[in-house]
Formats: C-alpha cells, structure tokens, sequence
C-alpha cells in the first residue's frame, strides 16, 4: 500500500498559488503599465510587489 506524500502535496499547493500570482499579474500588466505611466521601474515595483 502506497503512502501519502505530504511534502509533494504541500509543493504542489505552493506552485499553484505562485501560478495564480503570475497569471493575475499578467493580466493585469497593461493596468499596472498605464495607471503608473510617469513613474520610474523602482516606484513601480515598490507599488506592485511585496515587501519580503
């Protein structure tokens, strides 16, 4: 009989939440790109991305 594997079903879990990240993101480039047209790459970023 097989075991469960935690670890793979906690990898999986982790890179379907940075896939929804990532998919949400693009989407949202143009958004992103028009509301902060005046800005610099670094104001940008600071606005988009979390602080980690």
């Amino acid at each position: 009989m097989r075991r469960f594997n935690w670890r793979k079903f906690r990898r999986k879990g982790m890179r379907k939440l940075f896939s929804k990240d990532e998919k949400l993101l693009e989407s949202n480039v143009s958004e992103i790109k028009t509301a902060t047209s005046g800005g610099s790459i670094k104001e940008i970023s600071k606005e988009v991305l979390p602080e980690e």
